[in-house]
């Protein structure tokens, strides 16, 4: 039995005038009452729900709007599910790997890639230089990010694929990553994107 109706039902007085036969008219009218309250407080739940990012709907756009969203990284056409994650991601700020690290760490940026959809590794630019003591690093940090991203794709086959058709098609294009990364990387950084 529906609560709402539970509860009109108790409020009822006894008595052989307020029959409790689920099938008397006095129980179909309280029952038709009963699921417009129903109806009332579901409508009402889900409208204080609106009010919260994670669970917006209907205000998602407002939210957007109050954020700066939607991303020119990720164009205009997202599935909601995508614009909720961004907007959480701009409210939350970036999941950096500890509390004062630099979003260019590379555990930050391999966590960013992972949020995004993107197997990836990350490391500085540390070429070979001959010359060096055998304790020393070889090489120097010189602000190059190399990022190294995997994107399942699938080859053009012959017989399978027609002409006109990319060569390699994947569910992620990339240009996405490497527009957020190029916003979120310090500027002193300069950031090198390879799609494998």
């Amino acid at each position: 039995m529906n609560k709402f109706w539970q509860a009109l039902a108790a409020l009822l007085p006894t008595g052989f005038a307020w029959p409790r036969d689920p099938n008397s008219t006095l129980m179909r009218v309280v029952k038709a009452r009963a699921e417009g309250l129903g109806q009332l407080h579901e409508f009402t739940r889900m409208t204080a729900a609106q009010w919260q990012p994670h669970q917006a709907v209907t205000r998602l756009a407002e939210w957007e709007e109050s954020t700066g969203l939607p991303d020119a990284c990720f164009g205009a056409n997202q599935d909601e599910a995508t614009r909720r994650k961004l907007l959480l991601s701009r409210l939350r700020g970036p999941a950096l790997e500890y509390a004062d690290s630099s979003p260019a760490s590379p555990g930050a940026l391999e966590a960013i890639c992972a949020w995004l959809g993107y197997q990836a590794t990350v490391r500085y630019n540390t070429p070979f230089r001959c010359g060096m003591r055998a304790s020393r690093r070889l090489g120097a940090l010189d602000g190059k990010l190399w990022v190294t991203a995997v994107i399942e794709s699938k080859s053009f086959r012959v017989g399978s694929s027609r002409v006109g058709e990319r060569l390699m098609q994947g569910v992620l294009n990339g240009g996405e990553l490497a527009c957020y990364l190029q916003r979120v990387v310090p500027a002193r950084y300069s950031v090198n994107v390879i799609f494998i």
